[in-house]
């Protein structure tokens, strides 16, 4: 009687054990995960000025109607610390080489070129490269005094960060408003070396 009493009694301690033991690691678990999250949500929002911004050769399918062009811009940390960028560029600016400025729209949607993701947070590592991309579709290309206003040599590009109105990133570019019909698409910044085509 005496056995089947201690026998019991052992059970129900090895069975509280194993009950604590699992409490501790889901505990564990729970903490580890949301550390993990904090760490995250605790990255700060880049500034402009640890970024860098290179412009790839533009290139495009020439072959297609109407053709397809574009840039890709990549990003680069500077800073010593990882930071967070979302979104768009905060500004795009063609202009002419006497400062003035080629109106276009901006929007965003698919092309040939790139895919038009959703915009995410990206977290940028020290080092490490983001990219986002500029295409157009070129039609009928204009004539006359109608290109020479059209035709720009420069972009300004600002970055979605921290102080990004304080100046810009500017690149030389050959872009033609008019046959573009005015019309740029944009995507939003990436986690990767060239935005997705």
């Amino acid at each position: 009687m005496s056995t089947i009493r201690t026998s019991r009694v052992f059970t129900a301690a090895l069975a509280f054990v194993a009950l604590a033991a699992v409490s501790v690691s889901v505990s564990w678990s729970i903490a580890s995960a949301t550390d993990r999250h904090h760490a995250s949500a605790r990255v700060p929002e880049c500034i402009q000025g640890q970024l860098q911004v290179a412009i790839e050769q533009g290139g495009g399918l020439a072959g297609t109607v109407p053709a397809t062009f574009g840039y890709t811009f990549l990003v680069v940390n500077t800073g010593p610390k990882s930071c967070a960028v979302r979104g768009y560029p905060y500004e795009i600016i063609f202009s002419r080489s006497n400062g003035t400025a080629v109106k276009v729209a901006i929007s965003h949607r698919p092309t040939e070129l790139y895919r038009q993701p959703k915009p995410t947070t990206v977290i940028v590592r020290p080092d490490g490269v983001a990219s986002f991309g500029i295409s157009y579709r070129y039609g009928i290309v204009a004539q006359g005094k109608e290109a020479s206003s059209c035709a720009a040599e420069l972009i300004d590009v600002r970055l979605p960060a921290l102080y990004s109105h304080l100046f810009s990133y500017e690149f030389p570019v050959r872009f033609d408003g008019c046959a573009a019909r005015r019309q740029v698409e944009v995507t939003p910044l990436e986690t990767r070396s060239g935005p997705v085509s």
